[in-house]
């Protein structure tokens, strides 16, 4: 869908039109539920916590303002809604992410499949072992493509500690997955 599609439901949503809300979401919805899933380890936890974000999005569509990207603001509320569920529940934690649902595509492809859940996995598993800062910087950052600069302002860390929790889990990574990839 082009941004001027997106830009038009975001418009119409904004003037409370409802059947624009389910087609300006469903452009996200993947992306959303893979980074809570990530989050929270539980897919239950992680599908409460979308529809929690989802409402917080429709009732919030007032607050948006257009000098912001409209998906840096929805992971902005979907992170802050994962970490008040995740306080609430004392689970303040980045869990493994190497069991995360299949085919959140629907497309078919065995090979491609099992090609994508190998490297997955890998990259979960290195991902696992990074700092729960790393960790959440590194999957706002890949996941939600977030800016460093809406990072440090989603976390309240300054710039420069993103970058560096950014760097060092770039580096950590590498270092991982060539280890993985030698043996």
């Amino acid at each position: 869908m082009s941004l001027l599609n997106e830009n038009s439901l975001i418009n119409r949503c904004r003037t409370g039109e409802s059947a624009a809300f389910g087609p300006l979401i469903k452009l996200y919805k993947n992306r959303l539920f893979s980074y809570l899933f990530k989050i929270s380890g539980d897919k239950n936890l992680a599908e409460d916590m979308l529809q929690e974000t989802l409402i917080k999005v429709w009732n919030g569509f007032s607050n948006y303002s257009e000098q912001n990207r409209f998906s840096s603001w929805l992971f902005s509320i979907a992170h802050n809604t994962a970490m008040d569920s995740l306080r609430k529940n004392n689970k303040y934690k980045i869990y493994d992410t190497s069991s995360e649902p299949d085919n959140l595509s629907g497309k078919v492809n065995p090979y491609k499949d099992l090609v994508d859940k190998e490297t997955s996995q890998s990259i979960s598993k290195a991902v696992d072992q990074l700092s729960a800062k790393q960790k959440e910087v590194f999957l706002l950052r890949i996941q939600c493509e977030m800016t460093f600069k809406e990072i440090s302002e989603l976390t309240g860390e300054p710039l420069n500690t993103v970058l560096s929790h950014m760097h060092y889990s770039v580096k950590k990574l590498r270092k991982i997955l060539r280890y993985v990839n030698a043996e």
